[in-house]
Parts: C-alpha cells; structure tokens; sequence
C-alpha cells in the first residue's frame, strides 16, 4: 500500500473489513482509476465497501 500515492492510511483491522484504507483522489474518476487500475488487481483483494466523506 506504501507504494500507492493515494492510499494516506492503512490499518490492519480485526474480523471483517481486513484492512481500513483511507486514500485521497481529486474526484470520482480518479478513484475508479485507482480501484480497477490499482487496486483491484492485487492478490487477495475480494470484496470492497465503500464511504465517501464530503
């Protein structure tokens, strides 16, 4: 996760979500790049759910 600028936390949770990341985009375009683009294809990611904080 270190190596994606816009991933600016990241804690290993217990039980269900895995992990908690919080990442910084410019709009809603740049965060579906960088879900299909990036994140999506890194082994073992399976499930998202999604918060948008405005």
């Amino acid at each position: 996760m270190a190596a994606f600028d816009e991933v600016i936390e990241c804690r290993c949770m217990y039980g269900r979500p895995d992990y908690f990341l919080r990442v910084a985009v410019g709009d809603h375009a740049a965060y579906e790049a960088f879900l299909t683009g990036k994140l999506s294809g890194l082994t073992g990611v399976r499930c998202k759910k999604i918060k948008v904080d405005s």
